[in-house]
Parts: structure tokens; C-alpha cells; sequence
């Protein structure tokens, strides 16, 4: 474990995750280091938190020294602290705990897997006019909820696992969390904040709840990461952190990505494909709606997929 006793902590973006199910992905670089158009996945939740919050936590664990090299460049100097998690993980409560004396008494968390539009400092502003200890942005959804809502606020908890086709409201993996929400972590062993503090303040009828109907994807499979990847080149997710390091340019059907030091013919290049940093497209190959990854080099025609090495 590794931090430093120094300023307070108003924000914390959960990055500390091994990513079990974006893997391959995952076994290459971080989840909060993951590309999308070669910025970081993490980039996003990292500056909505900087928008609204002076400093901002990070943990990390796998592949750490990666993940703090590709989240660095995207704060400003000194607003970025780096807790670097044991072999045994904390949990997204736990690492609250292992750093909760230096929390302010509203602190904003984010998971490192979302990409969404989800305004933090609106999101402190409804926390503070509701009065209750935490508030959560979340959505609407048909299956895959967690919370069942009435008005402005949770009033049962809904178990995935148990009941992963139940209707109602998506908790986003964005928070605001008063020290009477915190105070619900238990004392050791590693927590989730789903069970140890929101379940339970949703059952008694204290958690607020702010509806988000923006743009809001966990990027948690090869799939979603894909979609994600399109999302932000057609322009339907919210923009890049500091723009992008090569260029979108227009190809027959639309628009597609190129990074720097990319080799490939103009004709290769199908509408949505997405080459990253360093990509080979071989000739007589065509990628639409595709990633290739930094560096690789991909030999067949490759639609609607992900090119890690090998067709993923």
C-alpha cells in the first residue's frame, strides 16, 4: 500500500480493478488505461471528477505503474494522487476507508469502467438540497436494475445477481457519499460500495437518487468496448479529454479513426474503423467498424470485432 498524508480529498476515481471481464484487453494494459481513439477509458471519469472536485484520488492496482503513466497527463499538476492498492484489493468501500481521514465531508467517487456525461458538480448540488447522506446518478432501464426509486430517492436495493432482468433504475457508478453514508463501511476485509452502503441506505429510504439520461456505458467487455469505441467517433459520447492524438477523417460511408504512425491504405479503411497508435492494416485487407489495437498488425477483413492479436 502506497499514499501520501497530504491535502484533503474531495474525489476519487475507482481504477484499481482488474478488468476480469474485458480480458483479453485487460492482460495487455489496466481497464483504466484500456484505448478508445488512444485515450485512456479512465481519462473521462478522471476529468468529470477534476471539473468539479481540486484533487482526485486514484487507486490502482494491476498493472499500476501503466495505468498512473496513462491517467497523469490528463490532470493538471498536483491534482492527482495515486493510492496504490495491496495484492488483497480493497473494494471500492475499502479503499474509501484505507484514506478516510483525509475525505472531505461530501466526496465524489466514479468508476474507472464509465463513460458517461454525468455532471458532477450538478450531481454535489442535488446531493446538498436532498439532505440525505449519499446520492447516486443512475437510469432508467428495462432489465439490469439495482434500485427501486420513488421520486427523488432509492427505497429497495435490487441484487443483480439474483434478479438480473428486473425493470427500473441502473446505478451509473457515480456517487456523492456525506460521512453518515461512510460511516456504513464496515471495518475490514475487502467492500463493495453496492452492498455496504447503498443497499442499505436505499432499504431505509436514504439514498437520493439524480436521473441521468445522457450518454452512459460501462465498459466492461470487449463488446461494450467496441461500442463505446463507435460511440465517441460518431459522436453520440460525450468528447475526448484534451481531443484525440491522430485524426477522424471521412472515408466512403462515413468516418473513421487513425492514429499517429498508422500503415495503411486510404482503400483499407471502411467507415468505423478505429486504428489506434501504430496499427498495421495488411494490404488487401479492410477494417469497418472495428478496433485495431496500438501496434498490432491485422492480416484478414475484420468488421464489427476488436483486433487484440488475434479477432476478439
Amino acid at each position: 500500500m502506497s499514499y501520501h498524508w497530504r491535502m484533503q480529498i474531495d474525489a476519487v476515481l475507482f481504477a484499481a480493478g482488474r478488468g476480469e471481464r474485458l480480458r483479453p484487453l485487460t492482460d495487455r494494459v489496466p481497464k483504466p488505461a484500456v484505448p478508445i481513439m488512444d485515450v485512456p477509458l479512465g481519462a473521462w471519469g478522471l476529468s468529470a471528477l477534476l471539473r468539479a472536485s481540486g484533487r482526485v484520488l486514484v487507486n490502482v492496482s494491476h498493472l499500476a505503474t501503466e495505468a498512473v503513466g496513462a491517467l497523469a497527463p490528463y490532470a493538471p499538476e498536483g491534482a492527482l494522487e495515486i493510492l496504490v492498492e495491496p495484492d488483497e484489493p480493497f473494494g471500492t468501500a475499502g479503499t474509501l476507508r484505507a484514506v478516510a481521514r483525509r475525505l472531505s465531508d461530501e466526496v465524489a467517487v466514479w468508476n474507472g469502467d464509465l463513460l458517461a456525461g454525468v455532471d458532477v458538480g450538478a450531481l454535489r448540488d442535488f446531493h446538498r438540497a436532498s439532505g440525505r447522506p449519499a446520492t447516486v446518478a443512475a437510469r432508467r432501464v428495462d432489465r439490469g436494475a439495482d434500485l427501486v426509486v420513488e421520486g427523488d430517492h432509492g427505497v429497495a436495493f435490487i441484487d443483480r445477481r439474483l434478479d438480473p432482468d428486473a425493470s427500473g433504475v441502473q446505478f451509473l457508478g457515480v456517487a456523492i457519499l456525506s460521512p453518515g453514508a461512510r460511516s456504513l463501511i464496515p471495518p475490514e476485509d475487502a467492500q463493495g460500495l453496492g452492498g455496504s452502503v447503498i443497499a442499505p441506505l436505499a432499504e431505509a429510504g436514504e439514498l437520493s437518487v439524480m436521473m441521468h439520461d445522457g450518454y452512459a456505458i460501462d465498459v466492461g467487455t470487449p463488446a461494450r468496448y467496441l461500442q463505446a469505441s463507435l460511440d465517441v467517433l460518431e459522436g453520440r459520447a460525450p468528447v475526448a479529454p484534451a481531443g484525440f492524438p491522430g485524426e477522424v477523417v471521412e472515408v466512403s460511408g462515413g468516418r473513421a479513426y487513425v492514429g499517429p504512425g498508422v500503415s495503411a491504405a486510404y482503400s483499407s479503411i471502411g467507415p468505423g474503423a478505429i486504428l489506434l497508435s501504430g496499427a498495421t492494416v495488411a494490404e488487401g485487407c479492410r477494417v469497418e467498424r472495428s478496433v485495431v489495437w496500438s501496434g498490432d498488425t491485422v492480416t484478414t477483413d475484420l468488421r464489427d470485432a476488436v483486433w487484440c492479436g488475434r479477432v476478439i
